[in-house]
């Protein structure tokens, strides 16, 4: 029996089609991944991400990269006060923490903003942070800190607000490796148990839920992917002055990829920062949240107070005791076990997607 070839992107074959080749040519590659060598951290185990970039962009199995936002209309105020109740029911501490920064009691500034079409983001205030951003952040700098949340005008803007919101339980003055390697997981656990909450308050529905968490999980696979190319292409560089088509050649076969796969992945990194640790850090988030809902869904007090000590231990800079809060032995032989948790949550959401269209199909026409 011949053994399949793990593959780095689960496109679907018709799919493929959309996908055109890269004009990210070989020169202009060879400079992007010299910068990325530069930017390296000193402080990241970049063998430990390459292990875990490997395991998922060839292990995850991801049948479906359809991404659906949900797009149902609600107001500003709407999204602040849904934001505060979710995390009042969660826990109250975490409830005062939100409502302090929406409040602007906070030390941690609060800016919620509509974007203009024409914004310059590089306007500044008289402290050097900046007016407003393009995208939805904690942005940090001179020792300040501040929620930058410019939004749409939909429940995506929930999702956003509570996502950049629980950043801030584990802020602290300075950034440090542990945050750098593990600061997506918090966010992604908070949203994730949003759904439940959306649910359940009719503001939005199990199609809703799964058919985002589902795209957010391709997001975080192509990530994976997406770091796994650098590093990938980072150990040929390391070896020889230059990245050849050669070395393509040679991956491709390595990995079992086509070549709209491979002119995908360079299309990312043709868009992608010259620093790796960046989108590294959301495939850390897809490895680890999909563990700590299963102790969600068993004890949920339980787990709310499991993720507050987690947040304390990020803040704190402990890598290995952050990973042991959250049930999690700190070796390499973990990252196999936290795949097929992965893969078991993308396979119940795959299957909920599924029994949702199978329903759709067998409503009566009502006409």
């Amino acid at each position: 029996m011949r053994k399949k070839t793990p593959k780095v992107l689960n496109t679907k074959k018709n799919r493929d089609s959309q996908y055109t080749h890269s004009k990210f040519e070989l020169p202009n590659l060879n400079k992007f991944i010299y910068e990325n060598m530069q930017n390296r951290e000193r402080s990241t185990d970049y063998n430990l991400l390459y292990r875990i970039s490997k395991i998922m962009s060839t292990e995850l199995k991801i049948k479906d990269r359809h991404i659906n936002e949900i797009t149902k209309p609600i107001s500003e105020k709407q999204t602040k006060e849904v934001t505060l109740q979710f995390f009042k029911e969660l826990d109250q501490e975490l409830y005062e923490k939100a409502k302090k920064i929406i409040d602007g009691n906070s030390d941690i500034g609060f800016n919620m903003y509509m974007l203009d079409e024409n914004e310059d983001f590089s306007k500044t205030k008289s402290d050097g942070m900046p007016v407003h951003t393009k995208i939805p952040c904690v942005f940090s700098r001179n020792g300040k800190s501040a929620v930058y949340m410019p939004y749409k005008g939909t429940i995506e803007d929930i999702y956003l607000l509570v996502h950049e919101l629980s950043h801030t339980f584990d802020i602290g003055k300075n950034n440090n490796s542990t945050r750098n390697m593990l600061g997506e997981v918090t966010p992604a656990c908070f949203e994730t148990m949003l759904n439940q909450y959306l649910i359940e308050k009719g503001i939005a529905t199990k199609e809703d839920t799964t058919n985002r968490e589902m795209g957010r999980i391709v997001h975080y696979y192509d990530d994976a992917v997406e770091t796994f190319a650098k590093l990938e292409l980072i150990k040929i560089k390391e070896q020889q002055e230059n990245i050849t088509h050669k070395n393509l050649i040679e991956i491709q076969k390595k990995y079992g990829i086509t070549n709209r796969q491979l002119s995908y992945v360079l299309k990312r990194l043709a868009n992608s920062g010259s620093n790796v640790d960046y989108k590294a850090r959301y495939m850390n988030a897809l490895l680890i949240y999909p563990h700590y809902m299963e102790q969600y869904t068993e004890n949920p007090q339980k787990a709310i107070r499991t993720l507050k000590e987690y947040s304390k231990q990020i803040k704190a800079n402990n890598f290995e005791n952050s990973l042991k809060t959250l049930g999690i032995n700190p070796c390499i032989e973990s990252i196999q076990k936290l795949v097929e948790t992965t893969n078991r949550r993308i396979e119940i959401l795959e299957n909920k997607q599924s029994a949702i269209t199978k329903n759709t199909w067998n409503q009566p026409d009502e006409r």
